[in-house]
């Protein structure tokens, strides 16, 4: 049986010259057009993966730790809070609170508010202080303040004193000499403060470059001879501060 009998029309020997049949035709573009659709798609392939990548690549941020900031120091602090009360002639007028607070450490130059500071021989680099401010104070009232150590101070590096507040012409250490102790007078006009400071020389060295707060919270103020006139004010209630011992007229107060 020859190819005719199985496919009429069929030659037993083709003419490789002859031009391609239909079939072979359709057979050749079929299978260009199936290469161009697998290499567009091969292309499409390759460019998602491409646009992709850079996400994939891409690591995750690393998680947010939150860390607890420490509290800012207080602004200040309050030392001293008593009533006063005036033993004049009956129908003197009431006395407002005596209220001291005190106010974060400075240092590393002399106190901006006592002027001629040159006359306590200091370098101010080295001086660390502590301001006492007596908020709004009475009028008419003066009195002494002192800074004393106590059994728990440790050895001073240096001179211990207390200066308020002064006008040009006053000279804070005359002779070159540190007092622990000054006086204030308020005027008979509302002043809103009147601020002291204690000052200790030497707080800063190499051994200590952040000074000697380990010497500040050791030490005492004492408040006494508070008077309007000349007349000695009794102390009222006391909600912060304590009567020094053996005393009634005089308060004693821890800096620290």
């Amino acid at each position: 049986m020859t190819t005719q009998d199985w496919w009429p029309g069929a030659a037993d020997h083709e003419d490789d010259s002859a031009p391609p049949s239909r079939w072979t035709r359709w057979l050749g573009v079929g299978a260009g057009t199936v290469a161009v659709v697998v290499a567009l798609t091969a292309v499409l392939i390759g460019v998602h993966h491409l646009t992709q990548a850079p996400e994939a690549a891409a690591a995750p941020p690393p998680p947010v730790r939150t860390v607890d900031a420490a509290p800012p120091p207080p602004v200040s602090t309050t030392v001293v809070h008593v009533g006063l009360t005036d033993p004049g002639p009956p129908g003197s007028p009431a006395l407002a609170d005596l209220v001291v607070d005190t106010k974060p450490l400075e240092g590393t130059v002399a106190p901006d508010r006592v002027p001629h500071f040159d006359t306590c021989q200091a370098d101010g680099s080295v001086l660390q202080y502590l301001p006492v401010v007596i908020e709004a104070p009475v009028a008419a009232v003066h009195g002494t303040f002192t800074v004393e150590p106590t059994a728990g101070t440790p050895p001073l590096p240096g001179r211990l004193g207390f200066f308020f507040q002064a006008g040009r012409a006053s000279t804070p250490c005359p002779g070159g000499v540190w007092s622990p102790s000054d006086s204030f007078q308020a005027g008979n006009y509302e002043q809103p403060r009147i601020t002291g400071y204690v000052v200790l020389d030497q707080a800063f060295s190499a051994a200590t470059p952040k000074g000697r707060s380990d010497v500040f919270r050791t030490l005492q103020l004492r408040v006494s001879g508070l008077q309007v006139g000349k007349r000695p004010v009794t102390l009222g209630p006391l909600t912060v501060g304590s009567l020094c011992p053996g005393t009634t007229d005089q308060l004693c107060v821890p800096l620290g």
